[in-house]
């Protein structure tokens, strides 16, 4: 079957590289995510509430997500990643605060976190980690190492 290429006008390009960077995690490609998609909202007859969330991400990949606002803090142990991750599932972090990981954070506990958003505000990761939170993190704000 030959190749063809599909221009998409208007496509958000940070959606997309979000999709790929989640596609290459899961050892798929692009195409196969958008044709799933497009498969489930044909499939529910066009219906809002079906197939697509109001932020356009598929249902099955609806994801928890632990927010950090304005002059908000946090600290995360291993155990509270564990936690939240047992009872909400996969989650990710979206900050524009302070946030703290602490020391005993590892590559295990990092795996419970689909992502991490630091819009503005300090993100502070155990040094041992930091390569894991850059893989990670999409960083508007500031990420130190301690």
């Amino acid at each position: 079957m030959p190749r063809k290429t599909v221009a998409i006008r208007g496509l958000d390009t940070e959606l997309y590289t979000e999709v790929f960077s989640m596609a290459k995690k899961d050892g798929k490609n692009v195409a196969d995510l958008v044709n799933k998609a497009l498969d489930q909202y044909i499939n529910k007859d066009g219906s809002d509430s079906g197939a697509l969330l109001s932020g356009g991400a598929l249902s099955n990949s609806a994801e928890f997500i632990l927010a950090i606002d304005d002059d908000g803090e946090i600290s995360l142990s291993k155990d509270d990643i564990k936690e939240i991750a047992i009872e909400m599932g996969p989650f990710a972090i979206e900050s524009n605060g302070s946030l703290v990981f602490e020391k005993d954070v590892d590559k295990n506990a990092l795996a419970q976190i689909s992502r991490i958003q630091v819009k503005s505000g300090t993100v502070k990761v155990p040094r041992a980690a930091y390569a894991q939170f850059l893989i990670k993190c999409k960083i508007q704000g500031k990420l130190d190492k301690y």
